[in-house]
Order: C-alpha cells, then structure tokens, then sequence
C-alpha cells in the first residue's frame, strides 16, 4: 500500500480530456492514453455526475464525496487511477496554492519531507542498531547497499549536465559531480577489510530497492530536471545520531575499525562540504515553480522517501538470512 498522501486539494480533468458516455459505462481519452469505465447500472448517474464536475474543476475533493454519496468510497480509488493515468491536475487557483520561487519550494519540500520522515521513516535499521538486534551480516549488507549508491552517483549526476541550464546553475552540478568522483574507493576500502575484494564488488547485484532509488535518480537527471535538484538533499542529508549508533555497535560485535571508520570519513566529508544544501542552492536558481509542478516533485519526492524505508526493511530481511549469497554475485 502507497504511503503517499493524495496531495490534489481541487482535482480536475487536464484540458481537452474527453469523456464519452455509452451504454455501459463511459471512455475517457487524453492524447494517446485512457481508460474505458463499466458502471453498473444503480451508480451511473452518481457517476456521470463525478466525471462532469471533475470536468468542471474547482471542487474540493471532499465536496466531490458530497455530491455523489453513493459512490463516495470509490472516488479516491478513481483518483488515484485518473491521476496515473495523467488524466488529473490541480485546479485550485488562489494565491496560496498557485506559484512560488524556487528557494520557497525548497522550504517547503523540507518541511514536506520532515513531515513525512515523522509519519513513515520510523528506521527499522537505526532502531535495531540501538536495540542491538542487527546482526554483522546486517551491517556489512548496509554497506555493501551503500557501496552501490555511492559507485553509481557520478553515473546518476552525468544526465543532468546535459540539460539545459543557466551558467550559474551548470557550475554548480559540475562542482557537485566532482566532488562525489571516486568517493566509492573509501567504501571499497571498509569493505576490504571484512574480506570482499575489488572483482566481487564489480560483480555485485544490488537489492531491488537500492536499485529503484538509483535508477530513479538517473531518470530524474535527465528527464525531469526539477526533480532531481529536489532530490538530491535527501542522499545527502548527515545523520549523526546513525552514525554514533553503527560506530557502537560495531565495536560491541568486534568488527574492525577499518570497516566503520571508512563509513564515518565518508559522512565527515560530505558533511563539511555541505553536501546537503546542494537542493537548496540548484532550487534556489529556480525562479518560479508553478502549482503543477510543485505536485508532481513532491510526489516523486514521497515516493523516493518510501523507497528508502522499503531498502532498509530488504536490507534487515536478505542480509538477515543466513542462507543468501552476501555479496549477491550471480553468474
């Protein structure tokens, strides 16, 4: 089940949606895509009367429960598929809603995130880690995960160089491009010395979550600009309270320095490089982020935070079973 909330306050059909009632049921189309909708025979009017105010636009969502009760429960279901569907969009036009500058959607989406960290981000991982119950393995698949993200960025970040920007907008993705260059060597290195060598590393299959938020970060780079900038401080973001917990439970399960301390550098550097101001810096070379827009990142945005949570509940679940391969080389 989706985490994401619905984040529509006035849902509406985009224009030149057309919506075709027949017998059965009705045919919705926008462009190259659609949908065809069977109703049954007691819910059409209700029905026909939900796809003509969504037509209208600019009626509350709950009013739109209001007005068609006997379908009341299925409206978000309909949303939700309209909506993936692209046939959906923000309708609500007072000055509260409408566009804002780039460094006010950046504090907005902060908070959006901090909101939504306190709602579903309750870390498994962090919390075994205090409780004692992650295992070595656990803590080796960490970094191991980790080792994926970190070797994949500078391949993640080239996409957007090849965008279109502004001169001051394009120094700083340069900037942040180098300064993530052969980070993954200090990864390499703490994994060395629990006894994984360079060809296995190469080797490496990723967890499907590390892989989706990896993948999804590329795609952002060069398909949806906006995204990406907005994306970025949430791989960045220090956690120091993380930190102190996998340094003490490391020592406590007798793993070698060579392995955390690696971890701990790594987080030091991109902490006093303020690696996690680069949204708010690349947002705030934006200067209008249109209401559309401001949906369409925050629900990108929610589904990496999801991502996130669902990687480490993979990581607690395959590096906790002693009977899959660690590190996942296949041939």
């Amino acid at each position: 089940m989706s985490l994401t909330k619905d984040f529509f306050k006035q849902p509406g059909f985009r224009n030149n949606v057309l919506v075709t009632f027949h017998d059965s049921g009705a045919e919705i189309h926008y462009r190259d895509q659609g949908c065809s909708i069977d109703i049954a025979p007691e819910f059409r009017r209700e029905t026909a009367q939900l796809l003509q105010l969504l037509q209208m636009g600019g009626i509350p969502q709950e009013q739109l429960g209001w007005n068609c009760p006997g379908i009341q429960e299925q409206i978000p279901k309909l949303l939700i598929e309209f909506d993936g569907l692209g046939l959906l969009t923000e309708t609500q036009s007072t000055v509260t809603f409408g566009s804002v500058s780039g460094r006010q959607f950046y504090r907005d989406l902060y908070r959006f995130v901090e909101r939504m960290k306190g709602r579903v981000a309750n870390s498994a991982y962090y919390q075994g880690m205090v409780d004692g119950t992650v295992t070595r393995n656990q803590l080796i698949g960490y970094v191991l995960e980790y080792y994926h993200i970190v070797h994949l960025c500078p391949s993640m970040l080239a996409p957007s160089l090849a965008n279109h920007e502004s001169r001051t907008t394009r120094e700083f993705l340069q900037q942040f491009f180098v300064s993530e260059l052969h980070h993954d060597r200090i990864i390499e290195e703490s994994l060395k010395s629990v006894g994984f060598e360079r060809d296995q590393l190469e080797r490496m299959q990723p967890l499907p979550m590390t892989f989706a938020l990896c993948s999804t970060l590329g795609v952002f780079a060069k398909q949806h600009p906006l995204s990406f900038k907005a994306a970025l401080f949430l791989f960045e973001q220090p956690y120091k309270k993380f930190n102190e917990a996998f340094e003490k439970l490391c020592k406590a399960l007798d793993i070698p320095s060579e392995f955390y301390e690696p971890i701990l550098l790594h987080a030091c550097i991109n902490e006093e490089g303020e690696h996690e101001q680069i949204s708010k810096v690349l947002l705030g070379e934006v200067p209008c982020v249109s209401l559309e827009e401001q949906l369409v990142v925050k629900k990108h945005i929610g589904i990496l935070v999801e991502s996130m949570v669902l990687q480490e509940q993979q990581i607690l679940d395959y590096y906790g079973n002693q009977q899959n391969i660690i590190p996942r080389c296949f041939t």
